[in-house]
C-alpha cells in the first residue's frame, strides 16, 4: 500500500514512527508537513513551507482579527466534541483568504509526489491541507481511503473539522478523553519506541530526590501548581527541582536521565510522552489519571497524583522509596507491552484494509 501521511507538524514524532512501522512492515509510505518545531525532529519527508501558519506575527494577527484562543478544558467528560466552525466574519474571511493563497502550493505539491497513485491518506491532526478540505475530497472521490487521528489539543480546543473528518473511513484518537467527548473514535495507545543512541544512562540516585518536570504547555500541563506545590513540599522535605523546558530534544533526555522521580501533569489529560520516556528509562513517573482512565489502564506502573490534595501526595511519593521501586522495575515492560509501534500501526492499517 503507498501512504501519505499529513500532519501540521511531526506530533511528538508519533507521525513519523508510525511512517517507519509502516515502512517496516513493507508499505510505501511518506510523511508530508507544514512546519518544523524547534526541536528539529527532522522525520518528514516533504517540508510544504507554507506562508501564514504559526508564526508569531501570524498568531498575533489571527488574535487581533477573531481572538481564536480557547483555554484547554482538561477536565472535561462528556461530548459532544468541539466541531471547527468560522465563528466571525473576520475568522472566515482569514481562513478563506488563506486557503486561496496556499490551494496552488498543495496543488503542485500533489502533483508533484503523483497524488493518485496513492492508496491511503491519514490525516495526522485532522487536519486537511486547506480549511476547506477540497484536496481530502479529491482523494475521496478518486477511490482512496482516508483516516483521520487525533492527537490532543487538535479536538480539545481547535475542534474536529467536519469537512474533512466527514470523509474518514476510519478516526482513530490517543487520548482517552477523546473516547469521552466522541464515542466514533477508536482509542489506541500512541505508539512509542525508545528512540535509539539517545537514552543516555540513569543517574545512580543521590541523597536528595532529583524531581523532574517538562511543560510543553504550562496551562494544560498544571505546570505553574506543580512548581508551586514542589517548593511547598520541599521546605518540609528534602528536594531538587528539575526544570526541562524549551530544551533540544538531546539535552532534555539528558536532564530527564538524571532525575529520580518525574512528574508529568495533573488534569484530566492523563499520561504524556514525558512519562513514557521516563519509565522507559526506568524513572518512576506521576501523573494525575482519572479514575475512569485509571480503570482502564490497570495495571499500570503510574504514582497517581490528585490536584486537591498534591502537596501530600508528592511528598507521599518522594518519601516511599519501595514504591518509587516498584513503578521503576515495571515500567519499561509496561512501556513496551502497551505501546508497541507495531501493534499500534497494524490496527491503524486494519481499520481501512478490514
Amino acid at each position: 500500500m503507498k501512504i501519505l501521511h499529513f500532519a501540521l507538524e511531526d506530533y511528538s514524532r508519533i507521525p513519523g514512527l508510525l511512517v517507519r512501522e509502516e515502512r517496516k512492515a513493507g508499505h510505501q509510505s511518506y510523511l508530508a508537513v507544514l512546519t518544523d518545531t524547534f526541536k528539529a525532529y527532522g522525520q518528514h519527508d516533504y517540508h510544504l513551507k507554507l506562508p501564514a501558519v504559526g508564526s508569531p506575527a501570524i498568531v498575533r494577527l489571527r488574535e487581533g482579527l477573531y481572538r481564536p484562543s480557547r483555554k484547554i478544558d482538561n477536565r472535561r467528560r462528556s461530548g459532544p466534541a468541539r466541531r471547527w466552525h468560522p465563528r466571525s466574519p473576520a475568522e472566515k474571511m482569514f481562513f478563506s483568504a488563506r486557503d486561496a493563497l496556499w490551494r496552488p502550493r498543495v496543488r503542485r505539491f500533489l502533483e508533484e509526489i503523483d497524488w493518485r497513485g496513492f492508496d491511503l491518506l491519514v490525516l495526522d491532526g485532522g487536519s486537511g491541507f486547506l480549511r476547506d478540505a477540497s484536496f481530502v475530497r479529491a482523494f475521496k472521490e478518486a477511490g482512496k481511503k482516508i483516516i483521520c487521528i487525533y492527537y490532543g489539543s487538535d479536538l480539545r480546543t481547535r475542534g474536529i473539522i467536519p469537512a474533512a473528518d466527514e470523509l474518514a473511513d476510519a478516526r482513530f484518537t490517543f487520548e482517552f478523553d477523546h473516547t469521552l467527548l466522541d464515542p466514533g473514535l477508536t482509542f489506541l495507545y500512541y505508539p512509542y519506541a525508545p528512540p535509539k543512541n539517545i537514552h543516555p544512562p540513569r543517574r545512580a540516585a543521590g541523597p536528595i530526590p532529583r524531581v523532574g518536570h517538562a511543560p510543553t504547555n504550562r496551562a494544560a500541563k498544571g505546570s505553574e501548581r506543580i512548581l508551586k506545590a514542589l517548593h511547598t513540599v520541599g521546605q518540609r522535605t528534602p528536594l531538587e527541582i528539575v526544570l526541562i523546558e524549551n530544551k533540544p530534544f538531546r539535552e532534555a533526555m539528558a536532564l530527564k536521565a538524571s532525575c529520580d522521580i518525574f512528574i508529568d501533569q495533573i488534569g484530566e489529560l492523563g499520561y504524556g510522552v514525558n512519562s513514557l520516556e521516563a519509565l522507559a528509562m526506568g524513572i518512576p513517573a506521576a501523573v494525575e489519571l482519572m479514575d475512569d482512565f485509571d480503570a482502564f489502564l490497570q495495571p499500570h506502573p503510574f504514582l497517581r497524583l490528585r490536584e486537591n490534595s498534591l502537596e501530600n501526595d508528592l511528598e507521599r511519593i518522594i518519601t516511599d522509596p519501595e514504591a518509587r521501586e516498584t513503578a521503576s522495575r515495571e515500567g519499561p515492560a509496561w512501556v513496551a507491552r502497551r505501546h508497541d509501534p507495531a501493534t499500534v500501526s497494524a490496527k491503524i492499517l486494519a481499520g481501512v484494509t478490514g
